[in-house]
């Protein structure tokens, strides 16, 4: 999905730079680190967005972030202290890592999928229809346990007329979960949080409507 972005080098210089300043404070304090002084933090967001333009400019933000992300976990290597080398370390990890080159190649492969004819709507009526069944049996043999793609199905269904919730009983399962909060406290926007609980109202809307039926209207569709 990153690599279906535009490239850092579409972007405003200030627009890299204030996602660099966010990232990198997202990543001290997810580590644990004393984020710098405002004004380090600049300078230092500034001198990476420069390296980006002149050495990685191929690369998305999302990527960047991602890179940063596997940096933190040791992906690259070992680090000591949260600095523009280790920073460095990191780009220069993610650049040549397996990880990146397995998602080019599988991007290039779906790039030429795309250029043959599309499938029908019916093929994907029916793997859709599967994975609803899939998931739909693995809730009922584990009710306790989350359900992947929860909103996404969710979603499916109301479109299909299968699920009707009304607007009030999507408020109600909203304000279930009004006071959800990251478990590492982390650093996160209000929109963040409200996207969230909008997923997490979602999925229970879901649980409630596998709770209620036996079985779903397509059952009849084998899953292999």
């Amino acid at each position: 999905m990153a690599l279906r972005q535009p490239p850092i080098t579409q972007f405003d210089n200030q627009f890299v730079s204030k996602r660099m300043v966010d990232l990198l404070s997202d990543t001290y304090m997810l580590l644990g680190f004393k984020i710098p002084m405002r004004h380090e933090l600049t300078l230092l967001a500034a001198q990476l967005t420069k390296d980006l333009y002149e050495s990685y400019g191929f690369l998305r933000m999302e990527e960047v972030c991602i890179c940063f992300e596997l940096g933190a976990k040791e992906e690259f290597g070992d680090y000591v202290g949260l600095n523009y080398r280790t920073f460095s370390k990191w780009l220069k990890g993610y650049k040549m890592s397996d990880l990146r080159y397995r998602a080019v190649k599988r991007a290039e492969q779906e790039k030429n999928v795309r250029a043959l004819p599309g499938v029908s709507k019916e093929y994907n009526d029916e793997c859709m229809n599967r994975l609803l069944i899939r998931r739909f049996h693995d809730y009922k043999a584990h009710p306790d346990s989350e359900i992947p793609l929860a909103s996404i199905l969710y979603q499916e269904l109301q479109s299909r007329g299968i699920i009707r919730n009304t607007l009030e009983e999507k408020l109600n399962a909203m304000a279930q979960f009004e006071r959800w909060r990251p478990q590492n406290q982390r650093h996160f926007s209000e929109d963040y949080r409200q996207s969230m609980i909008k997923l997490k109202a979602q999925e229970w809307l879901l649980k409630q409507y596998f709770n209620s039926v036996e079985r779903l209207p397509f059952e009849s569709i084998r899953i292999s």
